[in-house]
């Protein structure tokens, strides 16, 4: 097994591309119909109908570390060295981690009827979700023996890590089955890349300082699959995605989505771990190999017993509620208010998020303030600009606002003096940004009393004939 929670939290500090973006909500976009497929993203009379971003990747990407790893990661990441000042060793600290990644490569959809404005879409799309905790030790041990003052330790390095990749082929149907409540549903056939996890239960150290050595012991669990070069179907999966929205007759719309509930079935190069009390050497930890030296060690122990062996994941899945409703102003009614409330909770993990999303829009331009509050006690503001036509679209954002400018500025700065100090980074570091683009052309969606072409008799879509027979002859309002 070629990665433990002490390789995992050094590319978890370097991975540069979440998936959800809550400023996307009730935009209309095409992103925003993909995420939330009960979302329509064509409007008759103004519209054409089809929408593509031309392979104009469309991305959101969330990274953040809270606890007093933040000091460390972030120095070793932008000027070559570990600042330990605010790690505690011996004090059972460890730090949580967080990384998502929702890019899509191409994003089709087309309008198929008037009558019931049925759309359809198709979208290639690559996932990346990363999540666990390690301990300030586990950190600390990168910088050598200097923060460990005695000579043997136990248990300070179980740390809990896991992370996996893949490709997402999907079909999307929404429906407005009355003009009050629409559904929408996302079907996607999964491609796993990379998937690595380990879970260290048992820990211990000794170290040797006459031979500048340490003999580090671990005792878990761990799975893991060689990341894939070339396409393969070795690694198939499936999800699932619904979602219905529904506007009642005082405006207010309110939508609840399922995301991503899926499995991802491992077989190709995977393989299945249990190391029980195996040691290796650690040598050179004055050195300047001694980050290389840890990690073979780590390789070392976790890879002794791996035997092939398939098994499962499951897929970040999220249920989420919102309430939405739009406000005019002034008597041309150009400018436009319309909050959002959403509350979004992890279907496999405590993880829930309670968000409030604020656009205002002038004609094409919007302006949107989030903001987010997480059960790791995290709060979260950040900003959206989006430029929307009826026919094109483009929107750029951040929902950690502070903490991506800060970084920003840390990368192009690249030199923190190389003191070991305690900085005040707040609550937690990150980043955090999306971007995306797309544009409408095709024959125009035009009503019938405008069309050229007026169908006959009643155009119903699957999802309204059923509806149909379940609700037949009640008011077709409702």
């Amino acid at each position: 097994m070629k990665k433990t929670i002490l390789i995992s939290c050094l590319l978890l500090s370097t991975i540069k591309l979440f998936g959800q973006q809550y400023s996307q909500y009730n935009t209309g976009t095409v992103f925003d119909s993909f995420e939330n497929p009960s979302q329509r993203s064509f409007i008759p009379d103004s519209s054409r109908s089809v929408a593509f971003n031309f392979f104009i990747p469309n991305f959101g990407t969330t990274t953040f570390i809270n606890g007093n790893a933040q000091d460390a990661l972030l120095d070793r990441l932008f000027s070559g060295y570990y600042n330990t000042a605010a790690l505690q060793v011996g004090k059972g600290k460890y730090s949580n981690l967080r990384s998502n990644t929702n890019a899509y490569w191409a994003m089709l959809k087309i309008f198929t009827s008037l009558n019931g404005n049925r759309e359809i879409g198709f979208a290639i799309s690559s996932r990346a979700e990363a999540r666990g905790y390690l301990t300030d030790e586990s950190i600390a041990l990168f910088n050598g023996a200097l923060n460990f003052d005695q000579s043997t330790y136990n248990n300070i390095f179980n740390d809990k890590f896991s992370y996996q990749a893949y490709h997402q082929f999907a079909f999307s149907y929404r429906e407005q089955v009355t003009p009050r409540f629409a559904l929408g549903v996302k079907l996607s056939a999964l491609l796993g890349l990379a998937y690595s996890k380990v879970n260290i239960n048992q820990s211990a150290i000794v170290f040797d300082p006459d031979n500048d050595a340490a003999t580090i012991t671990l005792r878990g669990t761990g799975q893991t699959s060689e990341r894939i070069k070339r396409f393969s179907l070795n690694n198939p999966g499936l999800a699932i995605t619904v979602g219905t929205g529904y506007s009642n007759k005082a405006g207010y719309r309110f939508q609840v989505n399922l995301k991503d509930l899926g499995l991802i079935r491992w077989a190709g190069d995977a393989y299945s771990a249990e190391f029980g009390n195996e040691s290796a050497l650690i040598t050179g930890l004055s050195t300047a190999e001694r980050e290389t030296n840890i990690l073979n060690a780590a390789t070392d122990i976790t890879s002794a017993n791996k035997v092939g062996r398939g098994f499962y994941s499951r897929t970040n899945a999220i249920a989420e509620v919102s309430v939405n409703k739009s406000y005019w102003f002034g008597y041309d009614k150009k400018l436009k208010l319309s909050p959002t409330l959403i509350a979004s909770k992890a279907v496999w993990y405590d993880d829930a998020t309670v968000a409030a999303v604020a656009p205002l829009s002038y004609n094409n331009y919007t302006i949107t303030g989030t903001a987010s509050y997480n059960t790791l006690g995290l709060f979260n503001y950040g900003a959206q600009f989006m430029y929307k036509t009826p026919n094109a679209e483009f929107y750029i954002g951040s929902e950690r606002l502070y903490q991506t400018g800060h970084a920003v500025v840390l990368a192009a700065r690249n030199n923190l003096g190389g003191e070991q100090v305690k900085r005040n980074y707040g609550q937690f570091s990150g980043v955090d940004v999306f971007l995306g683009v797309s544009f409408k052309f095709g024959n125009p969606i035009e009503h019938p009393m405008n069309a050229s072409f007026i169908p006959d008799g009643e155009d119903r879509g699957f999802f309204g004939k059923i509806w149909n027979k379940i609700f037949k002859g009640k008011d077709k309002n409702y």
